[in-house]
């Protein structure tokens, strides 16, 4: 994913969560749990990629 994806996904997720905040609808919330793992897997990924340019391997 790249910053302009990341950032789109982001925004939409906080429609998301100010549309279930608004509705308190099971469907929304549904949704919002989804956007919110894809980002925290990018996160985490993006994460794995700054860290392993920090630490070069030795072998």
């Amino acid at each position: 994913m790249n910053s302009k994806q990341f950032f789109n996904r982001v925004s939409y997720m906080r429609k998301l969560q100010k549309e279930y905040f608004q509705t308190r609808s099971s469907a929304v919330l549904r949704q919002c749990k989804q956007v919110e793992k894809e980002i925290d897997d990018e996160i985490e990924r993006a994460n794995k990629v700054v860290l392993e340019q920090q630490q070069p391997k030795l072998f």
